[in-house]
């Protein structure tokens, strides 16, 4: 369901923006998630296993009003896991996010010719699903649980031009995502904040 929305993004996206003066951005790169409430729960059972690097995918559709001043909205799939093993049996959870962000980029005039540096931030939705798998000796289980939740990012970058209305870009980005439980009766909390690094390309597409 998590990925179902992310495609809805990428659609929404390119109709409701005005047709001129748009570029199409694709990344991809990884996450740095530490999931600092979760760790110390997950420490308290036996062979504890936590995936703090994760894949990033990321598609952003922008609006330049001129050459410095830009307005964005994006969606961006995040994933990580954790598990842990024990006599009874073992425990993996996955941890999906898709922030649908709203935002806005300045664009640094810079004396490098073909180099742009960029700041942004930028107000975040996020769909959010956590997947429970048990596995033991009397069978096994999998429960999937939505947690929707608002956040916020910052970030910086540099477009850097390759022929006509191509670009390539990077950038590195804090994001902020609300926490929420990982499960419906759960009092433990997760919390997918963290930092993400970005490479891809930019089309100039109107």
């Amino acid at each position: 369901m998590v990925r179902y929305y992310f495609f809805v993004i990428i659609i929404f996206g390119g109709v409701v923006l005005p047709q001129s003066k748009v570029s199409l951005s694709a990344m991809g790169g990884f996450n740095y998630i530490p999931l600092k409430n979760f760790s110390h729960y997950l420490n308290s059972f036996e062979n504890p296993q936590l995936d703090k690097y994760s894949f990033s995918g990321n598609v952003k559709i922008n609006y330049s009003f001129n050459s410095q001043h830009h307005i964005y909205i994006g969606g961006e799939y995040i994933s990580t896991n954790a598990s842990f093993s024990g006599g009874f049996g073992s425990v993996i959870w996955t941890f999906e996010a898709i922030p649908v962000t709203v935002g806005y980029e300045y664009s640094i005039k810079s004396d490098n010719q073909g180099w742009v540096p960029y700041v942004g931030a930028g107000i975040s939705y996020v769909f959010g699903n956590t997947e429970d798998t048990y596995l033991g000796d009397d069978g096994s289980m999998i429960e999937n649980y939505a947690d929707n939740s608002f956040g916020f990012e910052i970030k910086i970058g540099v477009d850097k031009d390759i022929v006509e209305n191509l670009f390539l870009s990077s950038e590195i980005k804090y994001r902020y995502i609300g926490d929420g439980n990982i499960g419906k009766y759960s009092v433990v909390e997760k919390n997918l904040s963290g930092v993400s690094f970005l490479a891809g390309v930019k089309l100039a597409i109107f």
